[in-house]
């Protein structure tokens, strides 16, 4: 059996900036088999999939979805790999660039806290096209699905929270490098070629965090993401090199360009001993993670009794990032800026006690009772937030001032759907169902959740492929 596990060097930090990083995740992206994989990550993927999947498919029917899968179709119009959602194949690299974005396409897609990433709508779209296209096994799939989560966390793990406070969207620049280190696997790359495939993957990485305050572009993040994995490895597969230094190279790598301060040995640390894909935890409501803790306290104050009409202010303390990410000013400007602000979430989970999919429909984002709760509501920074760093970017304190003087605090550190608070895997199947059956008919639904189920018995991609096509499966 091929081992997976790179032994951690004692080096300081600021002598592991010599470490080959992008050679050592090479040897370990490509040596890694299903059998490395422990039970527990695996099982873990397994939900993954499945939460993927179904964002996926609602996503499918968002404009952003439509638009991307058309723009896939137009230019790719023959090819091997499902669209997510409609009945059409294109090209391997739109396809996952269609399905990527979808994905990422309702602020739906699973997390990781201290890695300030998307995994899933970057490496599944990736690896599922691939391994349809080439007719890889489900096993191989998944196997390819755990190697991009585990290198793009890590990653994500290593640049730290300057890397989003300069403005870089982790999941559209880390991302690329999540989906080329699945797809290498996928591909059965040499460690030499899947260098070269990160190589290649590191300089196409781009995700500009302004387009969260109104723009589609911040959902191809993750679509672009996956597609330039796709074609990081497929170009690496022929023979097309990369730099083989392009994470750690002092001038024009991907940690000097594009990162502030880098805890370069946190992408190499307990590789293949330690899984992070167990660290990824999924979504309760439609919107940014950073507006999760928010919405769990005013949950709080709600089963207090306390409603909106008894609110004098509602004041919101946060870590730095937070605020960068949610507590700018909110002005309607579409679906992704008002799931992106913690304004307008805390006004509709005031108002409607939820913040899923209805909370956003277009008639909402300007609708006055909204805005005029939104001017009682108060966002600040709380410097003893950062002191954690990532782990506590999402804490926050909130006090509710009602009209009678009373003042009412809730604290919470981390949202419903981290791996502190998790989300039941019957939780999670039934959030897929929701999402689904706005592609899918029921029984369409019912065989994805089997076949996720038991994906160790499959031997081939197209019975999953066909139902992600809404394509009627044979008896």
């Amino acid at each position: 059996m091929t081992t997976a596990t790179v032994p951690t060097p004692t080096s300081s930090s600021a002598a592991a900036v010599q470490v080959a990083v992008t050679a050592r995740l090479a040897e370990w992206i490509s040596g890694l088999r299903r059998t490395d994989i422990p039970d527990n990550a695996w099982a873990h993927a397994k939900l993954c999939l499945l939460d993927a999947l179904g964002c996926g498919l609602f996503g499918s029917r968002q404009p952003w979805g439509r638009i991307s899968a058309d723009a896939a179709q137009d230019l790719n119009p023959a090819g091997r790999a499902s669209l997510w959602g409609r009945d059409a194949r294109c090209g391997v690299d739109a396809a996952a660039m269609a399905n990527g974005t979808a994905t990422h396409g309702f602020e739906l897609d699973d997390i990781h806290l201290r890695a300030s990433m998307h995994p899933g709508a970057v490496t599944i779209p990736a690896a599922f096209a691939l391994a349809e296209a080439y007719g890889k096994s489900p096993a191989e799939f998944l196997t390819a699905v755990v190697a991009g989560y585990e290198i793009g966390l890590r990653i994500g793990i290593a640049v730290g929270l300057g890397h989003g406070l300069r403005g870089h969207h982790t999941t559209g620049t880390v991302g690329t490098l999540a989906a080329a280190a699945a797809a290498a696997n996928l591909l059965g790359l040499s460690a030499d070629a899947t260098a070269d495939a990160l190589g290649i993957a590191a300089t196409q990485a781009a995700g500009l965090h302004g387009a969260r305050m109104g723009a589609m572009s911040k959902r191809f993040h993750a679509g672009r993401a996956a597609q330039s994995g796709v074609l990081a490895a497929a170009l690496a597969k022929r023979g097309f090199t990369g730099s083989r230094t392009a994470l750690e190279q002092p001038f024009g790598g991907f940690f000097s360009t594009l990162c502030d301060a880098v805890d370069v040995p946190a992408t190499y640390a307990e590789l293949g001993e330690r899984w992070e894909i167990r660290e990824v935890g999924f979504k309760a409501y439609a919107s940014c993670g950073s507006t999760h803790t928010t919405v769990d306290a005013i949950d709080a104050l709600m089963k207090q009794g306390i409603t909106a009409r008894d609110l004098k202010e509602l004041r919101i303390h946060m870590s730095k990032k937070a605020v960068s990410n949610v507590g700018w000013k909110y002005v309607p400007a579409g679906v992704v800026a008002a799931q992106m602000n913690c304004y307008y979430t805390s006004a509709v989970k005031l108002l409607d006690d939820e913040v899923f999919v209805d909370q956003f429909a277009e008639s909402r984002l300007a609708d006055p009772r909204v805005m005029a709760l939104i001017e009682r509501i108060r966002i600040a920074h709380e410097p003893a937030f950062d002191a954690g760093g990532a782990a506590t970017r999402h804490a926050v304190r909130v006090e509710a001032e009602l009209n009678d003087g009373t003042v009412k605090t809730v604290n919470v550190e981390q949202r419903r759907g981290s791996t502190r608070f998790p989300l039941s895997r019957e939780d999670i199947v039934r959030k897929f169902r929701g999402l689904a059956m706005v592609a899918l008919p029921g029984p369409s639904v019912e065989r994805i959740i089997e076949l996720v189920n038991g994906i160790d018995a499959m031997r081939d991609m197209q019975p999953l492929a066909a139902l992600m096509r809404s394509t009627p499966m044979t008896p």
